[in-house]
């Protein structure tokens, strides 16, 4: 069972590399053209895949991965929502970018995912990395239960994913002072 979910999270973490880095940012050609912030995520999912690895080659922490990523990883549904209304607007009349729903719910995603994208990685992500950083050297349990080694391995992983997700923190909320522009009598936004 263990061995099965983090194998699960390690292959989401490479679909999603591939997925959101490699395909979003093809160009023909060329191939995949990555700015900062994608190396930023690219870095992400590298040390989310490095933690999945190190538990099921160590046995050990595996709880602890999964409270990560399940803080980290509880908005990507949305993340995907939005690249799909987004892609749908790009596409002009083909994929109802002209109905006034359509934009109202490419909006709404957007205020729902920066709510909960602050929620996470502004309170309880942090709180859950503390948690951790504590048990892992704070305690007996934690000292006896995950090497050392390995616990100081995870801490910059961890903490830098977090610190890593500050420049999308501040693109939320952007988004969230921005609101929902409701449409007016033309039916434009």
């Amino acid at each position: 069972g263990v061995h099965a979910i983090l194998s699960f999270c390690t292959g989401y973490m490479l679909y999603d590399s591939v997925v959101g880095y490699v395909l979003e940012t093809w160009v023909p050609g060329v191939g995949p053209v990555l700015s900062g912030e994608h190396w930023n995520y690219l870095g992400h999912h590298v040390l989310c895949g490095l933690c999945m690895l190190s538990a099921r080659i160590m046995g050990c922490g595996q709880s602890a991965a999964m409270v990560m990523m399940f803080t980290g990883e509880f908005t990507a549904p949305l993340m995907n929502l939005q690249l799909i209304f987004e892609k749908s607007l790009e596409m002009k009349d083909c994929c109802g970018s002209d109905l006034a729903w359509v934009r109202l719910a490419a909006q709404f995603i957007n205020q729902v995912f920066s709510v909960l994208y602050c929620e996470f990685r502004i309170f309880i992500g942090p709180m859950c990395a503390a948690h951790l950083t504590w048990d892992l050297f704070g305690t007996t349990e934690g000292r006896r239960d995950m090497p050392i080694w390995l616990s100081l391995s995870w801490m910059p992983m961890i903490w830098g994913v977090l610190i890593g997700s500050i420049p999308q923190i501040f693109v939320c909320v952007d988004i969230l002072k921005q609101g929902m522009q409701l449409e007016n009598n033309t039916g434009e936004l």
